[in-house]
Order: C-alpha cells, then structure tokens, then sequence
C-alpha cells in the first residue's frame, strides 16, 4: 500500500459532474478506477481506460440525439457501465434517473410516467421485456448491460467497442442544469423524483471528501447501490474526484470474500453489514463456554486498554487475546483497512462500540437525498459515539420546536432543519411537496428529530410522522425501540406500534440463521410456519431478548405484547423497500389482524 496522500479541498476544481470527471482523468489517469472480478481475479481499469471508454459513449448518445435536459433511465445493479453512463449523459447535459433491479414493475412504471426519459440502461434482457411493454411515448432506445446475445447491437459494450469518436463535454452545459432526479424509496406512498443540480452535487461531494480525510492512495468495496443517492455521491462521485480506486463487489452474498480480495482502505456501508458480522461473532462464541469466555475477556481487556488502565499482566493477556480474537473480527475487512463510514439508517452504539473496542474505527454519519445527500458525519478530529457528527463545511443546522407532532415537554429535540447549497432544486412534478419541505426562507425541513450537543454533534432521535401519542398521552419514538430491539443476535425486525392505543406492541421477525437453528434443535423442519410462530420455546427466547432489549426503556415505551411471524421482511415481500428500509404502513395492513390480536 502506498503512503496516505489526502487530498486538500482547495485541489478540487470542478464545479459540475462532468469536470469533476474530466479533472479526475488527468490528475490520476494511470492510476486504478474500477476493479471488477473476472475468472476468479479483480482485473483494473485505469482513469485514462476509463475516460476513453466514457467519451466513446458519449459520442454515441449525441448521435443517438441526446441533448441538454434529456432524461435517460438507468435499472442497473452497480457496474462500470453504470458509472460510463452517468458520466457520459452528464458530459452531454443529460438527466440521469436511476432506479433498482428488484424494484417492481409498478414502481418503473411510475417513475417512467413522471420522468419521461428519452433512453434507458438496463441490467438484463429480462428488464428490456418489462421495460418495452411500459406504455412510455418518450422512449426512444433501450440499451442492456448483460445479455445472452454477445452481437446484441444494444449492448453497452459493443457500442463502446465500435465507437470511434472521442467526444469531451458540451459547451452548453452549465453549473446549476439538472443531473439527477432519484425517486425515493416510497416508505409511505409513492416514490417522489428529487431533483438534483451538477452544482449542488458537485459540492457536496467536495465538502464530503474533506471531511472523509481520504486521497488517491485509498481503495474501496462498492456495495451500496448507486440507484440510491447514498451510494451515488460518495462511491461514484467523491471517491474518484480525489483518486480513489473502486473495486466492484460481485453481488451482497459475495461481501465478505470480496472485502479480502480487494483489501479496501475506507470501506462504506450501511448498519446491516455491520449488524451482519456483530451477529456472526456473537453466534459463533455461544455455543462454546470457553469460547464464550475468551470473547468476554477480549472485550473487557479492549475497553480497559482504551481507558489506559490495563495492568502488566493484563497486558499480556490483551496481546494474547487480540491475536486470537479482535485480530479475527479484523480480518473480515481486509487487512489495510483504516475506518468505515455508516449511513442510510442508525447504527447502534452498541454495534459501534464492539468494533471500536477491536479497533475497528466506524465513523457514522447522516444524510438524505434531498440534501445531495450528505449532511453530517464523524471523524478522527471530533467523534460522539451514538451522534452523526457535526455538519459539513458551509451546512448549517437548526432544531426547531414549532412542529404540532413534536412533544411539547421535550425542550432539547425538536425537528431538524438545514441550510446549505446542497439543497434540491425541487420534487419533480409536485410543487405542494416541495413547499412542504423547502421554506420561504430556503431551508429545508427533513422530519427527522434531534438535537445538538455542547460540541457541535447531531444527535438523530427518530422521525416526526413516526412518533406517536399512546392514550395516557405519552410520546412514543418506534424507531429507537425497534433499533434497540434489532441488536438481539437472534431478532433480524422488529416493528412497534401503538398509536393512539394503551401500549406498544411490537411484531418479531427473527433471523434467518435463528429460524434454521431452532427448527433443527426441536425436530422441526417440516414444521408450518405458524407451529413454529406459536411454539412455546420460541415465544419464550423471543420474549426473553425483548425484556432484555428494552430494560433501559421507560416501562410506558416497552412492548407489552408481542407476536412472532417467520413470512420474510424482503423487498419481494414488499415489506422493505430497495434500500431496505421497513415500509412500515405496509407491514401494518398485512399485519392488521395480528396487531388488533395483541389488544384483545
């Protein structure tokens, strides 16, 4: 690995995605981009392989008739075709709208109908069927990344090899023109197109690379999808606006072999991989008694070493441990690996803790799509456990206390509200959502809750349209229950409710390696699920890790029933949308009966 070189902000020039690009190239031209795993190895494209296969693109959209403003549709699984298609339509003016592979058809469909895009990059040949039979006047040309037929004409690597035309940025483009317009995922109704502009991205991936503290020499395993705005900014943006190189992870069941072949510096995830290998641990340490024992001690000595209160002997227990214990939970990202970065969702303190203590450094941050996305994170100068750090360079953030839903009694949470030249430039096609979020004076009103601390840091306590009155009037935040709930090695989601009841309740799906365990354990195999559901050894572990998880809740906020589904929380389910989060008004009409149960 080369010696750390980090690059200053005041080296980024670009002001759009395309320059972003076009410096990229001729900083860092023979260095490695992209690194994709063919027959078994990781073969790298260079900035300069990459630049001539982009503008060969690029020449072949403009005789295709792409011009300024046009929209192209993008329902791929991250790929270097991918990323030559963003930044070949950004050179042209064009308007990418990224989307998923496992979104549904209805979902396309929507999305089709309010963009209006005049091309589309599909991942397979099964998607060009879908796409073809959408009723979509604007639709001119389909393209595909993977296909069965090698001379398929469409096919993005055989345009790329018969281009001959080199083509560089249009002159036409400007600073404040659209980039993107990316649907969110829908949580609670349908998707809404926030509407992006090169500037405002741009920016944002500057502020954000400065305070990630990373530069050409660093390397990374790209998981997150760049149909999401999370993934799309710092994988696909900041990470080759200083250099960095990306290798390409074969699909989420391939992560772990993937982090050791690629060896990343600065990995980037969202909380479930890391809850993933906090589970894996645990569950491998709780069969064995001494094994269990040696993880406690490791712990123990990790958080004392910390503190700089360990004792001679101690340390050399500490030695001993850490190579049999931290060292293999170390392992599991590679062996160069310098910190991680979590959003998209809350990582417990927990979670950030135990890696902490193997000196698994995971700074936590926060951000949304209509900010570009990223609004705030930790990092080696400033870092609160628990909090999303402080905001970024130019961020301002307010917490305001006139919102009805808040909980008046609450004097120190209140909604988040931001200023900044990251902002959206609107919700495409819906000017009474826009108002809702973007004030008169500009700021943008998230509906996330929280507060600031004495030294800067943002603290995220849930969402305003979350949170809920029980009838004794108390407010109720689920997603601190649920995210407590979900740190259980045995409990995959974990869903609460109780608006305008008595008490919570809360719906219990476990985890996958749980279910498999326990029908093996009690010869139920070719159980039903619901046999499985209503067992009384079942119910009792479950009910046991929700006392457990719950104990430092007040007792008006803890679950006073429960009930326990094996149906999956998938996005095929329609239970979780692409970017895995709950669709929790859905789970709540499919699970209308059993929540009514829990009062009888």
């Amino acid at each position: 690995m080369d010696s750390l070189q980090v690059t200053n902000i005041e080296e980024l020039k670009f002001t759009n995605l395309a320059t972003l690009m076009r410096d990229a190239v001729e900083r860092f031209a023979e260095r490695d981009f992209f690194g994709v795993k063919k027959n078994g190895v990781y073969e790298w494209v260079t900035y300069a392989e990459f630049d001539v296969m982009m503008r060969k693109l690029r020449a072949t959209l403009k005789k295709a008739g792409m011009q300024k403003g046009d929209r192209i549709a993008i329902i791929a699984n991250n790929s270097v075709e991918f990323a030559l298609t963003v930044y070949a339509s950004y050179g042209l003016g064009g308007v990418c709208v990224p989307m998923y592979e496992v979104q549904k058809i209805q979902d396309w469909e929507f999305i089709f109908g309010d963009s209006k895009p005049k091309f589309a990059v599909v991942g397979t040949d099964a998607i060009r069927e879908k796409i073809e039979g959408l009723e979509c006047d604007s639709l001119e040309k389909i393209y595909v990344v993977r296909t069965d037929r090698a001379d398929d004409p469409n096919r993005l690597s055989n345009i790329i090899e018969k281009e001959t035309e080199l083509l560089d940025i249009s002159d036409e483009l400007c600073d404040d023109d659209i980039c993107d317009i990316i649907y969110t995922s829908g949580t609670t109704g349908r998707p809404r197109g926030v509407v992006l502009t090169h500037e405002a991205v741009a920016l944002n991936s500057k502020i954000t690379a400065q305070r990630f503290m990373i530069g050409e020499t660093d390397r990374t395993l790209a998981f997150l999808p760049w149909a999401h705005a999370f993934g799309k900014t710092v994988e696909l943006h900041v990470f080759p606006s200083v250099g960095a190189a990306i290798g390409l992870a074969e699909s989420t069941r391939t992560i772990a072999q993937n982090l050791v072949e690629v060896n990343p510096t600065v990995l980037v995830s969202v909380p479930k991989i890391f809850n993933t290998i906090y589970d894996t641990v645990h569950r491998k340490v709780s069969g064995s008694a001494v094994k269990r024992a040696m993880f406690e001690s490791a712990v123990k000595l990790a958080v004392k070493k910390a503190a700089g209160t360990l004792s001679l002997n101690e340390k050399i227990q500490y030695k001993v441990l850490d190579k049999v214990i931290a060292q293999k939970v170390r392992d599991a990202f590679g062996h160069s690996l310098r910190f991680c970065i979590s959003g998209g969702a809350s990582l417990s303190p927990e979670v950030a803790n135990f890696f902490l203590n193997f000196n698994v450094q995971i700074f936590e941050g926060y951000g949304m799509t209509e900010h570009s996305p990223v609004v705030a994170v930790n990092n080696y100068a400033m870092r609160h456990v628990g909090s999303v750090g402080r905001p970024l360079e130019g961020v301002k953030i307010e917490i305001l206390h006139d919102n009805d839903a808040l909980d008046k009694s609450d004097d120190k949470c209140g909604e988040i509200v931001i200023t900044s030249k990251c902002i959206m430039k609107c919700y495409h096609n819906a000017p009474e959502a826009t108002a809702e979020m973007i004030d008169e004076q500009g700021r943008l009103h998230t509906g996330d809750m929280g507060y600031i601390d004495d030294d800067g840091c943002v603290w995220i306590t849930g969402r305003v349209k979350e949170q809920y009155k029980l009838l004794n009037g108390k407010y109720v935040v689920p997603t601190a229950l649920e995210e407590k709930i979900n740190n259980s090695t045995i409990i995959g989601t974990a869903v609460v409710f109780g608006s305008g009841r008595p008490h919570n309740v809360v719906i219990i799906r476990p985890t996958d390696e749980f279910i498999a365990d326990f029908r093996a354990k009690h010869g139920l195999e070719n159980a039903s699920n619901v046999e499985v559901e209503n067992h009384a050894d079942m119910r009792g572990a479950i009910e046991k890790e929700i006392q457990t998880m719950c104990a430092d809740f007040r007792g008006y906020e803890r679950p006073q029933a429960f009930a326990v589904t094996l149906e999956e929380f998938s996005i095929q389910s329609g239970l979780l949308t692409p970017a895995l989060k709950i669709k929790r008004r859905e789970i709540e009409k499919r699970f209308a009966d059993v929540i009514a149960s829990l009062y009888s």
